[in-house]
């Protein structure tokens, strides 16, 4: 165990820090090939459409918004009523004009259900409490995939929900939201495996390294060489013919199959919340820290500070020690979030820290 010496407001505290006598320790762990890759094919599509929220307490889009008239007497007179002539009296606030998103995943079958999400494009205040009328969900290419209709489950409003003005909604704008299992697919996405005589593995993220393991335990899993490295990212794989009758049967194998990643250590960092997820084997190597009105120092072996302040001494290990460790003792002297990216940051520019730092929020 070492000593590390943390000075902050002009207190100096002691804290204990883990440290592992190991300074190239990284602990390898295999994952399914299927946990960090996929069947090129196997990609969700995505689908857009155009619709009504009817039914919102006063909180739907006014006169500004014009196009949400013109779209509820176009929807009346499709329903059989004569509503053209009364356009100029439809005033109520009780609609909204949104888009409708949704992600269609691969193999979903006609009949099949899934949630979509509606945001308004008006002037709306709040979603909450109303229904989406009945709307076409199209691809890219124009043709429609599926069908949405639904109550809607309207977000919090967050940061960007509060009042805007005083005659929004007490909770704040909730112009997004959930219709939970409200598509219908309408025409299924299929995906023929059977028959083919090739597929490609694509790696969620290119490695060249994970890329080479990946071909080498599927040849030493399957035998013979039908998995080849096509780059980073994908993998060739050889269908035997004796396989080719149940391909969904031999990929299912092949997706099974562990292998261990070449993957750096990962750090990301919520702004908003202040939370910290420190990945597996994270180590800071030797240095010493000061930021503001904070310093940190790990006690070993002693050295002479350059700073003109030399009540305060530098000191540093020359081994490693953990992030998880050295973040704990920052919380516990209250370091805010702020402050604890710009520390991570700056080791890792110098060196100290070999992990990605990925800030979110």
């Amino acid at each position: 165990m070492s000593k590390v010496n943390v000075r902050g407001a002009g207190i100096v505290l002691l804290l204990i820090l883990e440290v592992f006598f190991s300074g190239t320790w990284r602990e390898a762990w295999a994952e399914r090939i299927g946990d960090i890759a996929r069947v090129q094919g196997m990609t969700d599509n995505l689908l857009v459409g155009y619709g009504l929220v009817i039914g919102l307490p006063g909180t739907g889009d006014t006169s500004r918004s014009p196009f949400t008239r013109q779209s509820l007497v176009s929807a009346l007179t499709r329903l059989g009523v004569n509503a053209r002539a009364l356009a100029s009296a439809i005033k109520g606030r009780n609609v909204a004009a949104v888009m409708v998103t949704a992600r269609l995943s691969p193999f979903q079958r006609k009949g099949a259900r899934f949630s979509v999400r509606v945001a308004s494009v008006g002037d709306a205040t709040s979603l909450q409490g109303g229904t989406l009328l009945l709307a076409s969900l199209k691809a890219p290419n124009g043709q429609v995939y599926a069908t949405a209709q639904g109550p809607v489950d309207a977000d919090a409003p967050g940061r960007v929900g509060e009042r805007v003005r005083n005659s929004d909604p007490p909770e704040g704008r909730r112009t997004s939201g959930l219709v939970s299992e409200g598509g219908l697919v309408v025409t299924g996405v299929p995906v023929p495996f059977n028959g083919r005589h090739h597929l490609w593995i694509s790696l969620n993220k290119a490695n060249f390294t994970t890329a080479a393991r990946i071909a080498r335990a599927i040849n030493a899993a399957m035998g013979g060489r039908p998995a080849v490295a096509q780059d980073g990212r994908s993998v060739q794989v050889s269908i035997p013919e004796e396989s080719r009758g149940e391909v969904v049967g031999y990929m299912a194998r092949i997706l099974n199959l562990p292998v261990t990643p070449d993957r750096a250590p990962l750090v990301v960092i919520n702004q908003q919340t202040g939370t910290i997820v420190i990945g597996r084997g994270v180590e800071v190597s030797e240095c010493a820290v000061s930021h503001r009105d904070l310093s940190v120092v790990v006690t070993g072996k002693r050295v002479v500070p350059p700073a003109p302040d030399r009540s305060i001494p530098l000191t540093y290990v020359p081994r490693t020690v953990t992030l998880r460790s050295l973040v704990t003792a920052l919380s516990a002297l209250g370091t805010r979030t702020g402050d604890m990216i710009a520390i991570l940051e700056a080791l890792k520019a110098s060196g100290a820290l070999e992990a990605e730092i990925r800030v979110v929020g």
